[in-house]
């Protein structure tokens, strides 16, 4: 699942694009590949062959790098240009970052406020946030779109189909899986407490699907 994380297919390949990004961000920080690799605790010929375009890596991979970079997902996309007080995205126009069983569509391009990171989030069959705990300040709301998602928040269970919206307190532990046998696709809005950006990172760090 490979596209162009520009959206306006002039800028490569999907992976070559977040790899020239990831790169770009870790120059920002003054470290070397060797460095960024021991922050984020990912092999270091792993980290070379994404900064190259080479694999494309797992979004949980992408939360241990936005993690260590101290930097929203959103990040990840094209640079934010130009700003405008008014949002509007065409739906063929949409940023988009590709992992190995999902792609991660930015709804916020050009939004200078924290306030928010709106996303939708196409999963393909089986995809699950890997089973592990998901905790990170601020609100969650999600509302499916398409397929079917179960949510498990503090471990009680919430199947959510086409039409159905969960909304919680993001510091509650949750996970979740596509369920449908096929894919899924959710609205996901992010917001922060004090206006610190932290949620995307945190909340797909270890999203990854099933091999």
């Amino acid at each position: 699942m490979t596209s162009d994380v520009s959206g306006n297919g002039n800028s490569g390949t999907g992976d070559e694009a977040l790899g020239r990004k990831i790169r770009e961000l870790r120059n920002l920080k003054g470290w070397t590949l060797k460095q960024a690799a021991e922050i984020s605790d990912l092999n270091i010929n792993t980290l070379s062959l994404i900064e190259n375009g080479k694999t494309s890596p797992s979004i949980y991979t992408l939360q241990r790098l936005a993690s260590a970079l101290d930097t929203p997902l959103k990040e990840f996309f094209e640079p934010l240009e130009p700003v405008h007080p008014v949002i509007y995205t065409p739906g063929d126009k949409r940023p988009v970052a590709s992992s190995e069983k999902a792609a991660i569509y930015n709804l916020g391009k050009g939004l200078t406020s924290s306030t928010l990171e709106p996303f939708v989030v196409k999963m393909e069959k089986f995809a699950t946030s890997g089973g592990r705990t998901l905790i990170h300040s601020g609100f969650e709301f999600v509302y499916c779109l398409k397929g079917k998602v179960v949510y498990y928040v503090q471990e009680v269970d919430y199947t959510l189909n086409p039409g159905d919206s969960l909304l919680f307190a993001a510091q509650m532990g949750h996970h979740w899986e596509n369920v449908y046998e096929g894919e899924s696709e959710i609205l996901l809005v992010l917001t922060p407490v004090c206006g610190h950006v932290e949620q995307s990172s945190k909340h797909f760090y270890n999203f990854e699907g099933n091999k």
